[in-house]
């Protein structure tokens, strides 16, 4: 990993069951550059966005933003990063609880707040 290339794919795969949506994508991306993944339905563009962004989990490979990991240092790889997909999924992975608090987190709210605001909307639903 070099500055030169501020994000990078290493041997991305993700599998749904017996369906692979992505297979074995190696990409970096140049600094102040414009990528665009280009391909049909179900070639996995969406797919790896996600898994960049940490919406969903890859199956096996690395992502890696600003030299940081993706997987092991989610806080750190997402600062400074926002993304719209075309699905409503928010890390499905994590139960509402760790969601705020994740999310509460990113946002420099202290233990406290976090815990009790959690506890607040958690009781309303």
């Amino acid at each position: 990993m070099t500055s030169e290339y501020p994000i990078e794919f290493e041997n991305l795969r993700k599998v749904y069951g017996d369906f692979v949506a992505v297979n074995d994508l190696s990409l970096q991306i140049r600094k102040n550059s414009f990528t665009g993944l280009l391909g049909p339905n179900g070639a996995g563009k969406s797919t790896s966005l996600k898994i960049l962004t940490n919406l969903i989990h890859a199956t096996s490979g690395k992502v890696y933003i600003n030299g940081n990991d993706v997987f092991d240092d989610p806080k750190a790889a997402l600062e400074g990063v926002g993304t719209v997909v075309e699905t409503p999924e928010f890390y499905g992975y994590l139960s509402p609880a760790e969601t705020f608090k994740y999310v509460g987190e990113i946002f420099g709210m202290s233990k406290d707040s976090i815990q009790s605001q959690t506890s607040e909307i958690l009781e309303k639903v």
